[in-house]
């Protein structure tokens, strides 16, 4: 029992660990995307134009979940498991596999162009597009790239590998705003500077897996073996189209009709951003920490709960604070300029459809790590089912009700989630993970709220307000340690 506890703790610490490097990574992500969104729309000072620029991006973004077609979560399974074998073969077979299917999607791209830029009557949209779809192929090179170290574990050259992709597209971005090339629309610049960007981010990831991982890159190309990796990453695959399309193609619905409100609905993706990036480090942590276990059922439960608690520990009070300050962190990243109309409300709508979808997104993680990823894919078609049938018919006239439905297709699928978990007879510790994490961020939240009504003594509230939330979680993390202590101690007995 000795040994069991000691695992116990090692696991606690690993994932802490692991999660806080990742998170690190993240928010480094996020900051640079919100600084390079906020200079753009500074130097810009058009929202017209600004939209413009986001609505390329968002097309893009939608575009890009299309690529690797499963072969990431393929490798890094393997690597979870088998290195060997995934050194070998499986990284050659899956950067084969990758940029075949990102030539493919590339050419389509390029093919579609000329109707998309008629559809939003953006003639300049046109060659911005092709010249974005020459770096897809690159871009499933650095998926590939990532996915191997994350097989690993080896998280702090994951999380680096995120950061400078991040540094390259977001200066690229940038560069297309301050520094065009020659007479060339905006549209296209922007899609030039981005390009060069990800050859440079690919070009050095291949150098780091070549330095790190030694892998065979000449050798027999198996169809076999590559349609088995597939059938293994597809449900994922099509799971995480499903989850990630419905952001951008909420966008470019509403960019239809306003490209005003893309401005304000892109803002409130940035912020709420920061939400998510908290369950997307315990994604790609639980995943590889899970399927180390996978032997293991009861010891799986152990991980998976300790994931989603620990993963809800910071949601719960992040959540909450955006839900109640939308207007005073908007103002503060974009200006004032942005902080009108019905954009607090975006913020908290899509604050909740990410809170939400976490409990599908770290759910479909767990089960994958289990080698069960058909969970995954239709959780997420649950939730998309709501922004695809309903949303084309909204967005015109009611962006408001169309990001309603986004929010409610993610509690509809939080709710289907629980049941695949009875499904496939992996019931976690609903309280550990779900209950009594929210008991701090009420706290939090009743201080706060409490404040708005004292005036100068606001700044106060708000400090009692965050040393509740750490005194809380600090005394139910105690507790939780001392009741599992005392129940091996009598199993010991």
């Amino acid at each position: 029992m000795t040994r069991l506890r000691f695992s116990l703790t090692t696991n606690q610490r690993f994932l802490l660990r692991s999660v806080a490097i990742i998170v690190f990574g993240l928010f480094i992500n996020q900051l640079l995307q919100t600084v390079g969104t906020s200079i753009v729309a500074r130097v810009l000072n058009d929202p017209v134009r600004f939209g413009e620029v986001n609505l390329l991006l968002q097309i893009f973004g939608m575009i890009a979940l299309f690529l690797n077609v499963g072969f990431n979560s393929a490798l890094v399974y393997t690597f979870s498991t088998d290195k060997e074998e995934a050194v070998k073969t499986k990284l050659r077979l899956a950067l084969t596999g990758s940029a075949f299917f990102g030539v493919v999607v590339s050419l389509i791209v390029a093919a579609l162009s000329p109707l998309l830029a008629a559809v939003y009557q953006l003639p300049s949209l046109q060659n911005a597009l092709i010249i974005s779809s020459i770096m897809l192929v690159f871009n499933s090179v650095i998926n590939i790239g990532v996915s191997s170290f994350s097989g690993t574990r080896e998280f702090g050259t994951q999380a680096f590998f995120m950061v400078i992709t991040t540094i390259f597209s977001t200066a690229g971005t940038v560069l297309g705003v301050l520094w065009p090339v020659g007479e060339q629309p905006l549209l296209w610049c922007v899609s030039f500077w981005m390009g060069i960007g990800a050859v440079a981010a690919a070009i050095f990831i291949l150098w780091k897996v070549q330095r790190v991982h030694r892998p065979v890159w000449l050798g027999r190309i198996s169809v076999r073996e590559m349609w088995r990796m597939m059938k293994y990453g597809i449900p994922m695959w099509g799971g995480n189209i499903a989850k990630a399309f419905q952001q951008p193609f909420l966008v470019m619905l509403i960019g239809s009709s306003s490209v005003i409100a893309v401005g304000h609905l892109s803002n409130a993706l940035r912020i709420t951003g920061f939400i998510g990036i908290v369950t997307w480090a315990f994604m790609i942590v639980t995943f590889p920490f899970v399927a180390e276990s996978s032997r293991d059922v009861q010891e799986s439960k152990r991980r998976g709960t300790l994931c989603i608690r620990y993963n809800n520990l910071i949601l719960y009070p992040l959540t909450l604070a955006i839900c109640l300050f939308p207007d005073e962190i908007n103002g503060f990243l974009f200006g004032e300029s942005y902080n009108s109309g019905d954009s607090a409300t975006y913020i908290r709508l899509l604050a909740l459809g990410i809170f939400f979808s976490s409990v599908g997104r770290l759910g479909g993680s767990i089960l994958a790590g289990l080698g069960r990823t058909k969970a995954n894919f239709w959780v997420m078609i649950v939730a998309g089912i709501f922004v695809v049938a309903i949303v084309p018919f909204t967005a015109g006239h009611h962006p408001v009700l169309s990001v309603w439905m986004y929010t409610g297709g993610w509690a509809v699928s939080a709710l289907a989630m629980i049941w695949f978990f009875y499904h496939e007879g992996f019931v976690l510790n609903w309280w550990r993970a779900y209950g009594e994490p929210v008991l701090p961020t009420l706290a939090m939240g009743l201080l706060m709220l409490a404040g708005r009504y004292t005036g100068p003594l606001f700044a106060v509230f708000i400090m009692l307000g965050v040393a509740a939330l750490l005194l809380g979680t600090l005394y139910i993390e105690t507790k939780s340690l001392q009741i599992r202590a005392l129940r091996m101690l009598r199993h010991k007995g």
